[in-house]
Formats: structure tokens, C-alpha cells, sequence
């Protein structure tokens, strides 16, 4: 697949957090989703948003006394097509959503061939 920008593992990171939440998120939680530093999670949601992956908003709401106003980003539908496809190819599946139970590993086919073959 062919993004408009370079795909890092934080970029990866940050992908997974908005496509595990499936909801708005500030900056401070993506960096907290992510396990990253703010400082390199907002140049990526910047690529992000200017790609058309990411739309975002500032908080209408007065914020909490001594806290500046915060900006939600979401996942656009293109967006989200975009960032399972790139997840699943450069990690092999989509990450779990918090509280789901896991899912179950997938053996490879050849282990199941031979296997199969040993009955």
C-alpha cells in the first residue's frame, strides 16, 4: 500500500490507538494510548490530519480552570479504511479493543499442513 507519508512504528502506534478507542482523543491521550512523548505524537497527527486520515476539532466547552482547551482528532472514514489496511499489513492484525477478550493465534498454514499430515 502507498500512504502519502513515511509509516513508523509511532505512526503504527498511533494508528492503533484511534482504531482500538474508535473515538475522539485529545493529543495527551494518543500520546498515553501510543506510549509515546507528546512531542512526536503531535507531528504525526499533523501528517495525518493534512493526508485527510484525521480530522480534528478544538473543544467547544470551556476547558478546566488552569488547563488550555484541547483538540480532538478522530479517524475519518477514509481515514480508518486506511489505517486497518496499513495495520494489518505491517503488523499482521488489527489490535484488540480495550475489555475485548483476546483473540485467538492463527497458525500458519504450513503448520497445519504438516500437522495434518502426521495423522
Amino acid at each position: 500500500m502507498r500512504t502519502p507519508f513515511r509509516i513508523t512504528s509511532a505512526t503504527l502506534d498511533v494508528l492503533e490507538a484511534f482504531l482500538v478507542s474508535r473515538e475522539e482523543l485529545h493529543g495527551f491521550a494518543v500520546a498515553k494510548a501510543a506510549g509515546k512523548p507528546t512531542g512526536s505524537i503531535y507531528p504525526i497527527l499533523a501528517r495525518l490530519e493534512e493526508a485527510g486520515w484525521l480530522d480534528s476539532h478544538w473543544e467547544t466547552e470551556n476547558p478546566t480552570e488552569g488547563r488550555p482547551r484541547r483538540r480532538f482528532y478522530f479517524l475519518t472514514p477514509t481515514g480508518a479504511e486506511q489505517a486497518r489496511s496499513v495495520v494489518i499489513e505491517r503488523r499482521g492484525q488489527l489490535p484488540t479493543p480495550a475489555g475485548a477478550p483476546p483473540s485467538r493465534p492463527k497458525l500458519a498454514l504450513g503448520v497445519l499442513t504438516r500437522w495434518a499430515g502426521a495423522w
